[in-house]
């Protein structure tokens, strides 16, 4: 069996670790870049390493039957181009959002992305949009593999929409710009008189907690709003399997980072919750307007509002939506079906079975 040495930025169960741990037919070497990466110690084993105390590249390779090495994000791929050269493996590259721009890039992260479009054999973005910056970036199309990231339906299992009296709107991702929440707390602003038992939480953390809490207290959300610190994945979970509508506000921010696609939207239309996004990025090739759910223009408050506005008020539409949504899940982001794609652009790469 070939062994794939991964590097990912930071160990901790949201890092990409099916398709790290679980490729079929394929060992691994989870690689960090240094200890204070390890942010989840209950992730630690005998195949965990620090590619910050390899000194020989060839010698690790050989003594840990290395065939293949895969980088998991695009500044990765470029640290691992001097342990390619060493070793003379092949290295894959996963791109997945801000590492197909510029925003907070160090100097000559470009020039050093240029140079890995040159050396490395593959890469994976993770939806067509990331594909199409990295060609107009000038990696070779005869390079790209788009590997969607994938749920895992085992632990996210589809109902029906529930028709209650509530009308809980969820939305959960990192407390930044690139996720939109401070649009989506504007668009519920909007609603709110019409809609007076709807209530808007937001889970997630990040560097513009402060601002999103004096945000809600500028437009007087009050009770109708939740800021909730991060959760643990199944604490999450829940709070989706109780949503009446799930939201993800997803826009460009000011710096140019983007998303690929949102895995807790996936997530959402894996349970069954009604999902209203963006035309951002990737997202179009999750969610078909008025198909699987509801598509608005990104950074538009006004819009948004009417989206809200629109599915709230039209609650018969929810069931034929999720359906659709759950099979769109099941046909292209079904971790299992995604691993197994994995697997055999490794065996393409290796030029052979795994």
């Amino acid at each position: 069996m070939d062994t794939v040495m991964h590097l990912n930025l930071r160990a901790d169960p949201t890092q990409y670790i099916p398709q790290i741990r679980n490729v079929p037919g394929y060992d691994y070497i989870h690689l960090v870049r240094h200890p204070k990466y390890m942010t989840d110690l209950s992730l630690l084993n005998e195949k965990v390493y620090y590619l910050s105390e390899i000194y020989s590249p060839k010698e690790f390779v050989k003594e840990n039957h290395v065939t293949l090495l895969h980088a998991h994000h695009g500044q990765l791929g470029v640290l691992l181009m001097p342990f390619q050269e060493k070793t003379k493996l092949p290295l894959a590259t996963s791109i997945r959002g801000r590492d197909a721009t510029m925003a907070n890039q160090p100097a000559g992260f470009l020039e050093g992305m240029k140079m890995l479009f040159t050396q490395g054999q593959v890469f994976f973005p993770v939806c067509q949009y990331l594909a199409d910056r990295i060609n107009l970036w000038g990696c070779p199309h005869d390079k790209i593999r788009i590997l969607y990231g994938g749920v895992d339906l085992s632990q996210y299992h589809y109902r029906k929409p529930k028709q209650t009296e509530s009308q809980n709107i969820l939305s959960v991702g990192r407390l930044v710009e690139k996720k939109g929440h401070h649009i989506l707390m504007k668009a519920f602003q909007k609603i709110k008189n019409k809609f007076p038992h709807a209530t808007l939480t937001i889970i997630g953390r990040g560097e513009l907690e402060e601002n999103l809490r004096s945000l809600a207290s500028k437009l007087q959300l009050g009770d109708s709003f939740r800021l909730l610190h991060h959760l643990p994945k199944e604490k999450v979970r829940e709070h989706m399997a109780t949503a009446d509508l799930f939201c993800a506000a997803s826009i460009v921010a000011s710096n140019g980072d983007v998303e690929g696609i949102p895995n807790t939207l996936k997530e959402a239309m894996a349970l069954g919750v009604p999902v209203i996004s963006t035309t951002h990025a990737g997202i179009p090739e999750l969610v078909t307007h008025e198909e699987n759910g509801f598509l608005v223009r990104e950074n538009d408050a006004d819009e948004l509002a009417l989206a809200l506005d629109y599915m709230l008020s039209n609650p018969e539409k929810w069931e034929g939506y999720t359906i659709s949504a759950r099979q769109k899940i099941e046909h292209l982001f079904d971790q299992e079906k995604q691993l197994l794609k994995q697997a055999e652009f490794y065996d393409e790469l290796l030029g052979g079975e795994g």
